[in-house]
């Protein structure tokens, strides 16, 4: 994106260049192909995977800033919301779930997805249950035989990003359940274990009536099914009893904190594409005046995604952040809406307009549930509140 990048993140502006061009010579990539393990690959080679890493002791090359905007570089050149997205995932779930594993076995792992030669897929939501905790039941029990201790997995999860391609899982389980409170634990199961079946994704609500891979292609999603399939405890990561609260939640937080800025970058796709249409033709002042009125508010919502990286970076995945994303995303879907009306009024935009609407919509819809009740609540304090907002006489 055509922006200044701040002063206290000078690495970001050498990385975005660096990944001009690296996209400039990469495999060219196919929407409906599936997802490009050569394009990712390349990328590795380039050393653009993986910024967010601690690889060897010295720190990340990036933080979550510059990752950030990198990702609104990404999504803006690529007009793709569906790489940028795999690209977001895997420096997440690599920085805040394997690379926070103090494992020889999580080192190695997150060595390979730095090269591109490895993808990991976070396994957290279930069928009819999405991802809150006191519906998950994919459940681990430990067993211990005279070959050692293993875990045992039992259940299905839906929609694991990058599931058809990924090398290996991050799975999520119920360890104990005392009717009252779960815990979970979090497992590295590797792809083609025993016990572990790869199920077609069932429809997403924002894919309803659509063609499935249409939507935040070539990103693929998949569902899995578990039947006793065994893991060492070595792949059992962090504290147990632990894991909804470690990565779970703070993802959330964390991927709606990034994604507005990936966001940002395909509402810049979208513009440039409806700029490039609108050259050939003699727009009215008025919508000329409309075209415009969407550049400044996309500038005032590319600071508020800067802000909400930030935030992420100073203080975490923390409630207050959460609060701000919930806010924040208000904001991304009225732009949206206003750009679509406006879209509308006019014939043959062609389907780059059409597919770049299609995933931001998918992206606003994600965990609207969790959204919708952060507004509730916000509401109810707002009414329970003490303070009188009478002014004394």
């Amino acid at each position: 994106m055509k922006t200044v990048v701040p002063a206290a993140h000078p690495p970001a502006e050498g990385l975005a260049r660096a990944l001009n061009l690296a996209l400039r010579g990469a495999p060219a990539v196919a929407r409906e192909a599936g997802f490009p393990r050569d394009w990712w690959r390349h990328l590795g080679e380039q050393g653009l995977l993986g910024l967010s890493f601690d690889l060897d002791g010295r720190g990340p090359r990036a933080d979550w800033p510059a990752i950030a905007w990198i990702a609104g570089c990404m999504a803006r050149e690529t007009a793709s919301l569906g790489l940028t997205l795999g690209w977001l995932l895997n420096e997440m779930v690599g920085r805040c779930i394997v690379g926070a594993a103090d494992t020889e076995r999580a080192r190695a792992l997150l060595r390979r997805m730095a090269a591109g030669q490895a993808i990991v897929g976070l396994a957290v939501s279930e069928p009819e249950a999405g991802a809150h905790p006191k519906r998950l039941r994919c459940a681990a029990r430990r067993e211990v035989d005279g070959q050692g201790e293993r875990w045992l997995i039992d259940g299905a999860k839906s929609h694991v990003s990058n599931g058809p391609v990924a090398d290996a899982f991050v799975v999520l389980a119920v360890t104990a359940d005392d009717g009252h409170r779960k815990a979970f634990d979090a497992f590295l199961v590797e792809a083609g274990t025993a016990g572990l079946t790869l199920r077609p994704a069932m429809p997403a609500p924002a894919e309803i009536g659509q063609a499935s891979s249409a939507v935040l292609a070539p990103l693929q999603h998949a569902g899995l099914q578990f039947e006793a399939c065994a893991v060492p405890a070595s792949c059992r990561l962090g504290q147990g009893g632990t894991a909804f609260d470690r990565i779970a939640r703070p993802v959330r937080v964390t991927e709606d904190a990034l994604l507005a800025s990936a966001m940002v970058g395909a509402m810049y796709a979208e513009l440039d594409e409806l700029a490039r249409w609108l050259r050939t033709t003699q727009p009215a002042p008025s919508l000329v005046r409309r075209l415009g009125a969407l550049r400044l508010e996309l500038h005032a919502l590319e600071a508020v995604a800067d802000h909400a990286a930030r935030r992420l970076e100073v203080e975490g995945p923390s409630a207050g952040l959460a609060e701000f994303n919930a806010g924040s995303r208000r904001m991304f879907e009225r732009w949206q809406a206003e750009f679509e009306a406006l879209a509308a009024t006019l014939d043959d935009l062609g389907d780059g307009i059409a597919s770049l609407s299609r995933d931001l919509r998918c992206i606003l819809g994600i965990a609207r549930s969790v959204g919708e009740l952060r507004q509730l609540e916000a509401g109810q304090r707002l009414l329970n509140t003490k303070e009188s907002d009478e002014v004394p006489a």
